[in-house]
């Protein structure tokens, strides 16, 4: 059977239409734009040779090239309105994550109006992929001048927290509630839950963090963690050494071994008269022992307030000055980092026959002596490395120590 020339090219016209639609949705799919053809808007490479021709099939979306440039490229997505039978179907692909949106417009109006607002939100940043928005924070945390070990951990926190979230504009309240859920229900490497401090500590990292990327412009949603409400009460304090006496046969230990060549027990005792942390007293170096081992210059902290020139006391002096004897400038007094710290105070309160209590307790001890002999709240604070008393009340000193040290005042006031 014979065709005539224009059922022949009518035939390779659909046959067109077909494979170059096929193409549109494999690209979509895919989220690229190659060259050539990939360019073209549908509707321009198979327009009909003549009026009489239908534009598309039904059933099949159809490319329109519009006056606004919906065909045109932004920077961030790409956005293709289309004709779906009866309908207009405008289709986003965002360029960094590949991940492709759509959505159906009764008339060609409503259509063009969405296309122009997606291309005005587009105009900045959003929806990058989570990870790399971790990335950017660690950055922005090391170029604040955060401590490195401060920084990996922070990170180390925020990617189990945020499991399973792929990109920061999925963030929205429920898939928040989600991965509050997930978290806090998930064993840890111990075999149980996080602690409730350390979820409530978590959650406050979070929210810090989704706060700057919405600085940064990379979510929509102000505040996704907002209604998460933790559950479960804070422990305040750490063990402490028991009254004056503990306290008393402990730095006798730590002393004692100090003069025998033990570095670690020097360290137990600063952490009791001095109120050091343990990164403190292992980070410390020759240069920071200052005026003849009698100032202690504390350089670099987690906070501004943690900055500080410590007095040394005089028992403490000479243990020092024989640590940094012969040692360089800018070498450390201690050849151990904090973990050596933490075994120290362990090793010393078991040689004086105390109760163990870590590190941390004894920075406690450290506040509640120091308020029990009638030192001010400020000047604790400030010893510690506080920003305000409130912190030492909370989380160091004892409640009856302050209040006593209170009543105590009361009574020097009205005698």
């Amino acid at each position: 059977m014979a065709f005539s020339c224009e059922s022949q090219a009518r035939g390779l016209r659909q046959i067109e239409v077909a494979a170059l639609a096929a193409c549109d949705y494999w690209q979509a799919y895919f989220g690229g734009a190659g060259p050539g053809v990939w360019e073209a808007p549908l509707a321009d490479r198979t327009a009909p040779r003549d009026s009489s021709a239908a534009v598309g099939s039904a059933g099949h979306d159809t490319r329109i090239g519009t006056d606004d440039g919906a065909s045109e490229e932004n920077p961030m997505c790409r956005v293709n309105l289309l004709k779906d039978r009866s309908k207009f179907r405008v289709r986003v692909i965002d360029r960094e994550t590949g991940r492709m949106t759509s959505k159906v417009y009764e008339t060609e109006d409503e259509a063009r109006a969405a296309v122009r607002k997606i291309k005005r939100e587009y105009a900045r940043p959003v929806g990058i992929l989570f990870s790399k928005a971790l990335d950017e924070y660690d950055l922005f945390l090391r170029a604040k001048g955060n401590r490195m070990r401060s920084v990996a951990t922070t990170i180390q926190r925020l990617t189990g927290f945020f499991d399973g979230v792929k990109n920061t504009d999925d963030l929205t309240p429920v898939i928040a509630a989600k991965v509050w859920t997930t978290f806090t229900t998930t064993a840890t490497r111990s075999g149980q839950p996080p602690a409730v401090d350390t979820a409530r500590n978590t959650l406050n990292q979070a929210k810090t963090f989704v706060r700057w990327m919405v600085g940064m412009g990379w979510t929509k949603v102000a505040d996704p963690l907002g209604k998460i409400v933790p559950t479960g009460r804070r422990k305040r304090g750490k063990p402490q050494l028991v009254g004056i006496d503990e306290s008393r046969r402990f730095l006798t230990t730590a002393l004692e071994l100090g003069r025998g060549g033990d570095p670690g027990a020097v360290a137990a005792a600063m952490a009791l008269l001095m109120g050091m942390r343990a990164s403190e007293i292992a980070e410390r170096c020759v240069r920071e022992l200052d005026d003849g081992g009698r100032i202690l210059l504390i350089t670099r902290a987690k906070t501004q307030a943690g900055v500080r020139r410590l007095m040394v006391p005089e028992v403490l002096q000479p243990l020092l000055l024989e640590l940094a004897k012969g040692k360089a400038a800018d070498v450390r007094l201690f050849p151990f980092n904090r973990h050596g710290v933490l075994r120290a105070v362990a090793r010393v309160c078991k040689a004086a026959g105390v109760a163990v209590v870590p590190a941390h307790g004894l920075r406690g001890t450290h506040a509640t002596l120091a308020v029990e002999v009638g030192l001010s709240g400020p000047a604790v604070a400030a010893a510690l490395g506080h920003e305000s008393f409130a912190t030492t009340e909370r989380h160091y000193a004892r409640a009856e120590a302050i209040e006593g040290a209170r009543a105590a005042r009361v009574l020097d006031a009205l005698n």
